[in-house]
């Protein structure tokens, strides 16, 4: 029975990782698919649940008028200035930042739907293999730190993965035989 170096366990380590990796990656971008999608199917129908529509019309209604009571008291200005010769008084009036705007609304809409879609993305199939894949894949940590022999460990994983991930196993190939101890540079003048 060999007893398992710190190297050897470091490279079977980095090969669950590597061999996690992908699938990890694939079911990271299935979530993130359907979260957007969720909350683009959805967007609509929780702004009405809300009544965020209607404040959001109103606000726009309300911009709309600003804006034009801005481009009147530029236009005022510019009359004026150019009147009695005060170009460098003009000047662009805006409310403070403690307005609220249409944007302001759907910031709020969009984060309340990013909100509903974790809570609703948690029951879904792809969330639950990726809880599945990541559970698995602290198990081989584990099997891989506590036991004291190298070439038990590798079994361990094997097994478990031929069990329970068998298309991981396809990435995950390491050789312990081939392990061997990091070589020392030797100085060359």
């Amino acid at each position: 029975m060999a007893q398992a170096k710190m190297y050897q366990v470091d490279y079977l380590t980095n090969k669950i990782r590597n061999a996690f990796s992908e699938s990890e990656s694939i079911l990271d971008q299935q979530v993130r698919i359907d979260e957007a999608s969720f909350i683009r199917d959805k967007k609509e129908e929780i702004a009405r649940k809300l009544g965020a529509d209607k404040i959001k019309k109103a606000l726009k209604e309300a911009e709309e008028r600003y804006e034009k009571a801005q481009e009147q008291a530029k236009d005022f200005l510019r009359t004026f200035a150019n009147k009695h010769k005060l170009q460098e008084t003009i000047r662009d009036y805006r409310y403070s930042d403690t307005k609220f705007k249409v944007s302001d609304i759907e910031d709020q809409v969009d984060e309340f739907a990013r909100k509903y879609a974790k809570s609703y993305l948690k029951k879904t199939k792809n969330m639950r293999n990726k809880e599945k894949l990541r559970e698995l894949k602290t198990i081989c940590f584990d099997a891989i730190k506590l036991t004291n022999d190298i070439e038990q460990a590798q079994a361990k994983v094997e097994t478990m993965l031929k069990t329970k991930a068998p298309f991981i196993l396809e990435q995950y190939a390491p050789n312990v035989s081939l392990l061997e101890a990091p070589k020392k540079e030797e100085e060359q003048l």
